[in-house]
């Protein structure tokens, strides 16, 4: 079932995410997205260098987030080639202040 309340465009500053985890001292990452990334093999190292590399047309959609249902948090998804995978990684927030990597792991699409 489609969201209505899912949008085309980000809600985060892509720039602004990428400027803020620009090292691993500075990356706030869920330890669900971190475990991914481990078991895919790369270290947080390789999870800014992701970030870095992210380009706007890699964005999908921004959705409220819903697991659990937090008013004014959205969800900002991108999907990437990246070393040889379709990488999926999605931030949450509801400001720039409080971004997250929620996710980060190998794309189903």
């Amino acid at each position: 079932m489609s969201d209505s309340r899912t949008k085309k465009r980000p809600t985060h500053d892509l720039k602004t995410i990428q400027q803020t985890f620009n090292t691993t001292e500075s990356l706030v990452i869920t330890n669900t997205a971190q475990n991914s990334a481990f078991k895919m093999g790369y270290s947080l190292d390789d999870v800014v260098d992701a970030v870095q590399d992210l380009l706007p047309e890699d964005f999908v959609h921004s959705k409220p987030a819903h697991s659990p249902a937090l008013p004014g948090v959205w969800h900002d998804t991108y999907i990437m080639p990246w070393d040889g995978k379709q990488v999926f990684i999605k931030f949450a927030g509801a400001t720039i202040v409080d971004i997250t990597l929620t996710s980060f792991k190998e794309s189903d699409t």
